[in-house]
């Protein structure tokens, strides 16, 4: 464990694990990257953990060493870092068709080691929450965890608090009666309950120095979304003869509003108006059903993001490190999340794999393409590959021209919310900018050649 070894270890994730270690203890004390790359359902998740748990293990056989000690009584910093994985877990990780446990985020978690190599804490980075999950899921997946977790686990005295009552239901199980948790059929996981995942999301909020109101408050917000996600509409002709929504049942907005901690009239208005600004005036459009729908989704996905960045951040302030000059070298972990083809693929989506293919594409550069080069320095025969035509061929999204000129992500996004009132006309003018900037790019490229 952290020595160098008689022979030459195969490609094993204790292995690579290791070798990091070692090579950052070196004599030029190089800080380390560890990608964690794979198609969904490959073992990713479950590599991170045994990454984490092995380096951090490494790390606190060292601690003493340079005069660092843990107080008595203290949880340690292992504990605390590897504690965090069911935190993140509950609130950024999913059931798919291909995985029972799919990580919905990406994360680079980066462990911080002192001169003697002693762990001193890491710090943990998220990016990409798949947020499109929360109003929308295929049959045979699910939400995330933590909604199952709480719907499952929750004692009575937690249902009467979050207003889960199973009278409402007539005989249906919770989970399949909350519409954000029963789209798919809320299948049980095969490794372990919900039940017990809230056992030990608890636990692991309690180990990082939570208390109990800061959890009840995090349970709140969680069952508050729920409920959100009960509200339905109805159709009414307001005086100008125009289809707008109302609220079903203002009862279920009542208690989201009491659960999320906002004021409920505010709340009523965010579901059922849309402010239009122009030349710095004000113009209130009352929405029709349908876009009071997307309006309670959109505001569910806002409401969930920030949550979750809450969480990561809490987190943070539990395991990092305490002096930013005490940290000589460090490793870094990025878990990358699997790319995914679903029957309806959302713009979130394609931010996903289009990331994911491109640290794959670097991690082909590292392993392939840079390898092969050392090969011809040394002169040792071997079959070439031109990765370069590959890559061109299999991923020309990633050159540069097709970055600066194709501009594909930000006409989406610069169409993306503007279709309220006039969704086909979004859609025509996006296919017009994409189509020009294809016969411009065409232009630029053939320039280029000439």
């Amino acid at each position: 464990m952290g020595q160098a070894t008689s022979s030459n270890l195969g490609p094993h994730v204790y292995a690579i694990a290791d070798l990091s270690y070692r090579q950052m203890m070196g004599q030029e004390r190089k800080s380390q990257s560890i990608l964690i790359s794979g198609e969904s359902g490959a073992g990713k998740t479950e590599s991170t953990k045994i990454v984490m748990k092995y380096l951090t293990t490494l790390g606190t056989a060292h601690i003493g060493d340079d005069g660092a000690e843990e107080k008595a009584g203290d949880m340690s910093i292992m504990t605390k870092v590897l504690q965090s994985n069911p935190i993140l877990e509950a609130f950024g990780n999913a059931r798919t068709l291909r995985n029972d446990n799919s990580s919905r985020f990406g994360k680079f978690i980066e462990l911080g080691f002192s001169r003697s190599g002693s762990l001193l804490g890491a710090k943990i980075q998220t990016y990409l929450l798949e947020k499109v999950r929360l109003g929308f899921h295929a049959s045979g997946e699910r939400n995330y965890h933590i909604f199952y977790q709480l719907l499952r686990g929750a004692d009575d005295d937690q249902k009467k608090k979050y207003n889960f009552h199973d009278g409402d239901t007539h005989g249906i199980e919770l989970v399949n009666y909350f519409h954000y948790t029963g789209q798919g059929g809320a299948p049980s996981l095969r490794e372990f309950t919900d039940e017990d995942g809230l056992g030990y999301t608890l636990k692991a909020m309690r180990s990082m120095g939570w208390d109990e109101t800061k959890i009840d408050s995090v349970l709140s917000l969680v069952a508050g979304l729920l409920h959100l996600g009960q509200v339905n509409f109805d159709s009414v002709e307001n005086d100008a003869g125009q289809e707008i929504a109302v609220i079903s049942d203002p009862r279920i907005v009542t208690n989201a509003a009491n659960l999320l901690g906002v004021d409920e009239e505010k709340l009523r208005a965010a579901l059922l108006e849309r402010i239009l600004i122009t030349r710095g005036e004000a113009i209130t459009i009352q929405l029709a059903p349908a876009k009071a729908v997307d309006s309670r989704d959109a505001l569910t996905k806002t409401i969930y993001g920030a949550l979750f960045l809450w969480v990561v951040s809490e987190v943070n302030k539990s395991v990092i490190w305490q002096n930013e000059s005490d940290v000589r070298s460090s490793t870094g972990v990025l878990d990358i999340f699997g790319f995914e083809c679903f029957a309806v693929n959302s713009f979130e989506q394609l931010c996903i794999n289009f990331t994911n293919e491109a640290l794959q594409q670097q991690f082909n550069k590292f392993i392939f393409k840079m390898e092969q080069a050392e090969y011809e320095r040394e002169q040792i025969q071997v079959s070439n590959q031109d990765w370069h035509e590959v890559s061109k061929v299999s991923y020309m999204s990633l050159t540069k021209t097709y970055y600066r000129r194709f501009f594909l992500f930000c006409i989406i996004t610069s169409n993306d919310n503007s279709g309220i009132l006039f969704p086909s006309l979004t859609t025509k003018i996006a296919l017009i900018q994409f189509r020009v900037s294809q016969v411009v790019s065409w232009l630029c490229l053939m320039t280029n050649v000439g």
